[in-house]
C-alpha cells in the first residue's frame, strides 16, 4: 500500500477518545495549550457583561480544571466534570440542578450520536432561567488541522475535532433543543483578558478588528432555559 491509498479516516470509539485524551491530560507540557487555560478570564468576563450567573455553575469537560479558578475568584458555587465522571449524555446531576452551565471547547468532540442526547441532557440539569454558555472554534476547516498516523495510516484531527461549527449553526442547535439563545458570535477573545482598563482597550482594538473583515476565530453562544 502506497502514497494516499493507505491513509483513513479514524474511526473515533468512546476507548479511543478516552485514550487521546489520557495522554493529553498525563503531558504536563501540553498543558499551556488547554483552552480554559489560555482564554477561562476571558470567557468569564465576556459572559458577565452579558448575563448575571447564579450558582452552582457547572463546567463540563473541565480537564485539569483550570476554569474554576476564575469562577471562585468571582464567589461563585461551582462544580466540574470531566469525562472520567461522567459522559455528557448521562451527567451526575439533578433536574434543574445546574444555575448556570459552561461548556468550554467541548462540543466539536462529540460524535454525531451523541449531540440530540447532550442537549436533552443539558436541558434536563439547567434549572429554568438558568444559563448555557459554549464556546467551539469558529468556523474551523477540519481538514486543515488533520494529521496522519505515518504507522497505521490512519487521519484524524489534531485535537480530535469532529464538529464544524459557524454563528448560525449553532444557535439552530441550540433552539432546536428548546433554549433561547441570547447570543451566538464569533469573537477574538484575546480582546477580553485582564481587568476592565485593559478590557476597554481590548474592546477598541476587537471593534477595528470587526472592521477589517477578519474572521474571528472562536465562537461563543449564551443561551438561557426558559422559566
Amino acid at each position: 500500500m502506497k502514497g494516499r491509498d493507505m491513509y483513513h479516516p479514524i474511526e473515533w470509539t468512546p476507548e479511543r477518545i478516552e485514550r487521546f485524551w489520557n495522554f493529553y491530560s498525563g503531558n504536563a507540557a501540553a498543558h499551556g495549550n488547554y483552552f480554559s487555560n489560555q482564554f477561562g478570564g476571558a470567557i468569564l468576563n465576556l459572559v458577565r457583561g452579558r448575563v448575571r450567573l447564579a450558582g452552582p455553575v457547572v463546567d463540563l469537560g473541565c480537564g485539569p480544571g483550570y476554569f474554576l479558578g476564575h469562577l471562585l475568584r468571582h464567589g461563585l458555587a461551582c462544580k466540574a466534570i470531566d469525562s472520567s465522571v461522567g459522559r455528557l449524555d448521562r451527567l451526575p446531576l439533578a433536574d434543574g440542578e445546574a444555575g448556570a452551565i459552561f461548556l468550554i471547547e467541548v462540543m466539536e468532540h462529540l460524535t454525531p450520536d451523541l449531540m440530540a442526547a447532550t442537549y436533552a441532557e443539558l436541558a434536563r440539569v439547567l434549572r429554568p432561567g438558568g444559563h448555557l454558555i459554549i464556546t467551539v472554534p469558529n468556523d474551523e476547516n477540519l481538514d486543515a488541522n488533520s494529521v496522519a498516523c505515518p504507522e497505521c495510516g490512519c487521519v484524524f484531527h489534531r485535537m480530535q475535532h469532529l464538529q464544524r461549527y459557524t454563528a448560525e449553526s449553532l444557535a439552530q442547535r441550540l433552539t432546536a433543543a428548546g433554549f433561547e439563545v441570547a447570543f451566538a458570535a464569533g469573537v477574538s477573545l484575546k480582546y477580553f483578558k485582564g481587568g476592565w482598563p485593559v478590557r476597554a482597550i481590548g474592546a477598541v482594538r476587537h471593534g477595528v478588528h470587526g472592521l477589517r473583515r477578519r474572521p474571528n476565530p472562536h465562537l461563543v453562544a449564551v443561551a438561557s432555559r426558559g422559566v
